[in-house]
Formats: C-alpha cells, structure tokens, sequence
C-alpha cells in the first residue's frame, strides 16, 4: 500500500442557463439534483437487513446492533468478510440504512461485480441512550460511551457477531469504517488495534473522538509511533472529506500527522459538506477497496 494524496475535481452541473433566459423569474424554478446511480432500487438480488440482539457481558446489559446479509447468505454455507459500519453523533444502528441507503449501496455494487459479498454489521454507537430531544454536548458528555464502546465493541461484538453469524473470523476478513463520530471510533479502535483489521476508513471524521482522552479518545501520537506495525497488518486507511464540511481543516491536520508518522493512507478530498450524501458517495467509493 502506497501513501496517497488525492485531490478534488471540479463537479460541473448541467448548464441550464439557455432555457431559463426565456423564463419569467417567477418562474425559472431550480432543477432537482438526480438520484445518484448506486443509490437507485434496481431489480437485482437484494440482501436481508435484519437486528440483532446480543448481551454485553462487559456493560451487563442487552445491546442492539443491525445487520446486513448479502444475496444467498440464507440458502449458502461459505463464510463472508465482515464490515464493522458506525455511524454519527445523534444517530443510532438503523442510520446507515434509513438515512445513507447503504443495503442498496451494497446490492448495487454486488450486483455489478464490483463487491464480494459480505457482512455488515452496524452497532449502536453509544452505550446510553438519552431521552427524545436530548444531545450531547461537550466531552465529558462523551467520554464515558466512547470509552465504554470501544471494550463493548472488542470483547463482546466482535465475538458474537463471530459466533452467530458466517464470517471469517481473521483479520484479512475484518474491516471498521464510520463516519463522523463513527469516523474518529473507527480511527481509534483500529488504529488502536490494527492486529485485528485490514481495512480501516473514516469519512467526514470528528477527530475529538478519535485522538482527544477527555473525549474517550486514545493517546494518538502512541498508536502512531506503531507506524511499521500499521503499515503491515492495514490494506487500506483511509481518511475522507469534503472541502465545505467544518471538519475538513482537522481531517487534513490528521493526513500530515499519518504522514509525519510514516504512516501509509490515503487522504480523499472532495467537494461536499457534513451531508447523508457525502457519506454515501464515500461508502460506494471505499467498499470495492476493502477486501
């Protein structure tokens, strides 16, 4: 794996400007954008989305995460790769499905050939739920999930979905990804533990959780001074996005100090804001890469 720096292209929209010079004002109305091609409902093989349950032994409570099951899981016996998918702040473990279409990112992909089929599995991204209208604000409000997710997520996910599921339980087979929060947890869980993964990929990441103690975060420059053990064990990290999101600035900060540390990765930028779409596009683009 080679250390890449990849930059944005200019997206030109459509010129529609002939046809609304002849247009009232009134009446020269924006055009909607299209749905982008991977995220439209094809008749192809679709995969199962389905919740499952586990108890937590090291949060003795019962925890929830969803799961997506490529075409033929049911009627097949052979083992799949498996994706650990982790979503933002204010979301939970059906927001990569209901907001980021990612089953149909995935049956689209599959279909074309471009993705070997696999697991997802998309946890809960905190350990305590708050009431409806409540948020997060500051880290002292973050420490304790971030911390206790990261045990929850090595000792009793990862084992579970291993046991309940067909998946090939190696680190060749097993990649993290999330995006925003879920970025800065994937970076720290695999950074922190890049014996277990092949794949790790963080989009529109909130470095705080990643590389900030006060906000569960790990000792960053620590897991970095393990670069040549990094470099073997990960196939791929990667850090994305876009150049209007607020995050940008502490994304990019991150790929100099991964390049300082002689850290192999690859840094994608794009147009694009903290937005559903952005991270789609990122998922579509990163899944072929994993395995």
């Amino acid at each position: 794996m080679r250390t890449t720096r990849l930059t944005f292209g200019s997206v030109a929209a459509r010129s529609v400007a002939a046809a609304f010079l002849a247009l009232p004002a009134s009446i020269a109305l924006a055009q909607p954008a299209a749905t982008p091609a991977y995220l439209e409902v094809r008749e192809v093989a679709h995969g199962d989305v389905q919740t499952f349950g586990y108890h937590s032994d090291s949060l003795d409570r019962e925890r929830e995460a969803v799961v997506y099951l490529p075409p033929g899981y049911e009627s097949g016996s052979e083992r799949y790769p498996v994706l650990y998918l982790l979503h933002g702040a204010g979301g939970d473990e059906r927001t990569w499905i209901d907001r980021q279409q990612a089953n149909v990112i995935l049956d689209n992909l599959i279909a074309e050939g471009r993705l070997e089929p696999l697991v997802v599995v998309m946890p809960y991204g905190y350990t305590t739920r708050l009431e409806e209208g409540q948020r997060r604000r500051g880290p002292a409000a973050y420490k304790t999930d971030m911390e206790e997710f990261a045990v929850d997520f090595i000792a009793d996910l990862i084992p579970q979905v291993e046991s309940r599921y067909r998946v090939r339980a190696d680190r060749e087979h097993r990649a993290i990804a999330g995006l925003s929060m879920g970025g800065g947890q994937a970076f720290a869980i695999g950074l922190g533990h890049p014996e277990m993964f092949t794949a790790v990929a963080g989009f529109s990441s909130a470095m705080q959780i990643a590389n900030s103690p006060d906000w569960g975060g790990i000792d960053m420059e620590a897991a970095l001074a393990r670069a040549d053990e990094i470099n073997e064990n990960l196939d791929l990290l990667w850090v994305g996005c876009g150049t209007e999101d607020t995050l940008f600035g502490v994304n990019r900060a991150f790929s100099e100090q991964l390049t300082g540390q002689g850290v192999e990765h690859t840094f994608r930028v794009t147009l694009g804001a903290h937005t559903p779409e952005v991270w789609s596009r990122y998922l579509h683009e990163v899944a072929p890469q994993l395995f």
